[in-house]
């Protein structure tokens, strides 16, 4: 492993960037589908507000919830919240109060016929190489960074300079992706099932640190440790695998900290010993992070997560 930090550029991104007014990559990806009052339970009460916005925008007044909640309560994707929406969240409610397994709604959604946010890779057909192997992992291209109104020098786009590292995660993967040459699997508004989805991809992975970066859009601890915990012996026992922990958002979205941080608590217990749990929410609430929305960091903020990630597994 080449022994490069990419600490020596962080002032310089945040100067750069920061004079560059860079916007959010992506959809604001950061909620708990179907729960609309952000209490952490989707149930009857979800499906009421559901159908008071509904009632509301029928009778040509504005929609009583904030856009982070509308996009909650838009069950089936089609850009509106009416009875249709409130009609799933009770029945997710009734299925799931009687599932002995982990009722993560995005599943039962698409067990019933209806899948958030298709995008044009998944609507393509599946391909592979022509000899039977699968095709190569599909990235979400980060964009590039737009032209600074006011500031002349534009931060080139840094090599990581790491293959041996493999990240699967969500936006805020693809974020990081936008100012850091990774090799990664990642999806604006990703979560477990991106994991279920190219599973059998990733278990094929060898001799490699494997950093996974997801469950900020489904904040479901139980599920993502049993998907961990049950991975094959031959991935854990041929790579470094690590989690690392859910991020704090700021802002408007503040109040999800509180069920992070018991997320990543129940990540840290839980997980196998083969899997290393890296706590990068501290690291961040202690030395400080920056969001464009929020949600979504800055491009200094990438850069320090990033650091992070590098400094820990080279202290062991």
């Amino acid at each position: 492993m080449k022994k490069k930090t990419l600490m020596s550029f962080a002032a310089s991104a945040v100067l750069a960037l920061s004079a560059a007014g860079i916007p959010a990559h992506g959809e604001a990806g950061l909620f708990m589908i179907g729960d609309i009052n952000g209490d952490g339970n989707v149930d009857a009460t979800d499906a009421s507000a559901a159908l008071a916005a509904y009632a509301c925008t029928s009778a040509g007044h504005e929609s009583p919830l904030y856009s982070y909640q509308e996009a909650a309560a838009d069950l089936n994707g089609d850009s509106n919240v009416d009875a249709v929406d409130a009609s799933l969240i009770l029945c997710y409610y009734a299925w799931s109060s009687s599932s002995d397994e982990g009722a993560i709604l995005t599943d039962f959604l698409e067990k019933n016929g209806f899948k958030q946010r298709v995008t044009e890779e998944e609507k393509a057909p599946e391909n592979n190489d022509g000899d039977g192997s699968p095709a190569a992992p599909v990235q979400e291209e980060a964009p590039p960074v737009p032209e600074p109104q006011s500031f002349e020098y534009t931060m080139p786009r840094i090599d990581s300079e790491y293959a041996e590292w493999f990240w699967v995660g969500d936006s805020r993967t693809v974020g990081m992706a936008r100012g850091i040459d990774i090799d990664y699997i990642g999806k604006v508004g990703a979560g477990i099932s991106l994991f279920r989805n190219n599973y059998d991809r990733i278990c094929q992975i060898r001799d490699k640190t494997v950093i996974i970066n997801l469950g900020v859009n489904d904040l479901d601890s139980g599920a993502y440790l049993r998907l961990y915990n049950g991975l094959p012996d031959e991935f854990l026992d041929n790579n470094t695998v690590i989690v690392l922990s859910v991020n704090p958002c700021d802002g408007n979205y503040r109040y999800l900290n509180s069920r992070i941080e018991q997320f990543n608590s129940n990540m840290a217990n839980g997980l196998d010993s083969r899997i290393t749990f890296l706590d990068s929410y501290t690291f961040l609430m202690w030395n400080g992070f920056a969001t464009v929305d929020g949600l979504h960091y800055t491009d200094g903020t990438y850069v320090d997560i990033y650091n992070f990630v590098f400094d820990s597994l080279n202290a062991g």
